[in-house]
């Protein structure tokens, strides 16, 4: 009977370190994707201008949720648009979530006053993937504008609107003021996902 017992001991002892290891090893895994996030938080890449800019930096959100931004111009110019693709993936809702957009300059040649100014559109793809309730896709466009400040140091003015289905039916919005100091830029935005960003960006 004792030997039973010391046996039901020693198994029931080694039950006991695996699941303080597999908790241990839990507790790593979750380390490991904060850290991965972080890091994604930590880079950035921005499109508010009407006109498609190749840019990569960093970025500072208040409320921590972060992403990795990746925005290149276009090699192409299909019916002499100017187009830019970006591609922007976040942590949302503890899965992974993200957009993708096309943009285009229509109107390049226009003037406010004594300033340039830029017209186009955009084509934006909200995901979220990974989530408890499932995949989801959406579809948002709408038009974009900016106007340029020259005097001193370049200032671009950025908005945007757009309507579109993510979750429902929905209203898109965003702010931009970027400051160009050649070969950076310094840039602030607000739209209806992320109320503030600020993003320090490297242009080429």
């Amino acid at each position: 009977m004792s030997v039973q017992r010391s046996r039901r001991f020693r198994i029931d002892a080694g039950l006991l370190r695996g699941r303080i290891a597999w908790f241990g090893l839990r507790r790593w895994f979750k380390f490991i994707h904060l850290c991965f996030m972080g890091m994604l938080a930590s880079l950035a890449l921005a499109a508010p201008p009407a006109y498609p800019e190749t840019a990569i930096g960093a970025t500072y959100l208040p409320p921590a949720s972060g992403g990795l931004w990746l925005s290149t111009t276009l090699p192409a110019s299909p019916l002499g648009l100017e187009t830019g693709a970006s591609l922007e993936l976040f942590s949302e809702g503890g899965g992974l979530g993200g957009r993708a957009e096309l943009g285009a300059l229509v109107f390049p040649g226009l003037t406010l006053g004594e300033h340039f100014a830029s017209a186009g559109g955009f084509v934006r793809l909200p995901f979220a993937a990974f989530q408890p309730s499932g995949f989801a896709t959406g579809l948002v466009v709408g038009p974009r504008a900016s106007l340029e400040f020259a005097s001193g140091i370049p200032l671009v003015l950025s908005t945007e609107v757009g309507v579109g289905y993510y979750r429902g039916l929905h209203l898109a919005w965003g702010l931009g003021a970027r400051l160009y100091v050649e070969p950076v830029a310094l840039e602030v935005t607000s739209d209806e996902r992320l109320p503030l960003a600020v993003r320090l960006l490297f242009l080429w």
